[in-house]
């Protein structure tokens, strides 16, 4: 359906099908997949998710994702590179420069954003409608100006996103067990990832009426981590996508994501992954050279 490797920072496909022939491999970029019309189910990392016109999926880079299609249908697919996220990002005024990261690592690596169901306001779903059509418009028509008008469409898109899914995770929900406070706690910890103070225990458990002895065992129970295990985990997946796809320093993204040090960063990533964070570097622009190569 298309290439491996997007040579552009964006690139944004419309496609009708009725049978999937795409291997369901990871890829080196974010994805967003509109339906426009059609019927069937959305398999991504193991997970399957039924899908009709009007759904709208999130893909992380490295998720592997296939459609089985049940009735033909239409696609629109959005891919972007972290250079996109850059220019995004250059284009904000500077207080604007921090969020655009974070909003980009909490939307495509939100528990429940697989499935499809995102818009919690009816006007946000309509005007998200809107735009991806315009997108797809401005890309098969392009007219002066028509990457300016993508990017800031686009960036436009991300903050509804970003607001409805924190939205979804508002105190308007009220069951307070199984897998909505655990949806809750997840999302919180991605949300404030960037915020140690936010992710102390004390702060979860008032956070979520809960003593701090009773949400430990709770958020182990579920998830088979216990609360600060976690917490190292997603920001070791950061340090990854950071390593792979931007040119940050490993200095740089220590800093950010809040490590004593560079050298702890590094001991941290080589106990977890096996090996150190300029050898994963390494062999991540192997892997896309080769698959360019290809």
């Amino acid at each position: 359906m298309f290439n491996s490797i997007i040579g552009e920072p964006f690139d944004i496909i419309t496609e009708a099908s009725s049978d999937w022939t795409t291997p369901a491999r990871p890829q080196p970029y974010y994805r967003l997949a509109f339906i426009q019309e059609g019927e069937g189910m959305h398999c991504t990392n193991g997970n399957a998710y039924p899908y009709q016109a009007g759904k709208l999926f999130l893909l992380a880079p490295d998720d592997a994702h296939h459609f089985d299609i049940q009735t033909p249908t239409r696609f629109i697919f959005i891919r972007f590179t972290q250079l996109f996220v850059t220019q995004l990002r250059d284009d904000a005024a500077r207080l604007e420069l921090c969020d655009w990261m974070k909003k980009t690592d909490y939307i495509f690596n939100n528990y429940h954003a697989k499935a499809g169901c995102i818009f919690r306001d009816v006007a946000d779903e309509q005007l998200a409608h809107s735009l991806l059509t315009a997108i797809a418009r401005e890309k098969q028509q392009p007219g002066k100006g028509h990457q300016l008008i993508i990017r800031q469409a686009v960036s436009i898109l991300l903050n509804l996103i970003a607001r409805n899914l924190l939205r979804s995770e508002s105190g308007d929900i009220q069951d307070n067990s199984g897998k909505f406070s655990l949806i809750q706690m997840i999302s919180y910890l991605q949300e404030n990832i960037y915020q140690p103070e936010m992710l102390r225990m004390p702060t979860l458990a008032a956070r979520f009426h809960m003593s701090v002895n009773y949400l430990g065992e709770y958020f182990k129970k579920h998830t088979g981590q216990s609360v600060q295990d976690y917490i190292i985990s997603y920001k070791l997946k950061l340090v990854e996508t950071r390593l792979s796809y931007s040119n940050m320093r490993i200095r740089e993204i220590a800093q950010e994501l809040g490590f004593s040090d560079e050298s702890y960063l590094s001991r941290l990533f080589k106990k977890h992954k096996g090996l150190t964070p300029g050898a994963h570097r390494r062999l991540r622009k192997m892997a896309q050279f080769s698959q360019t190569a290809e």
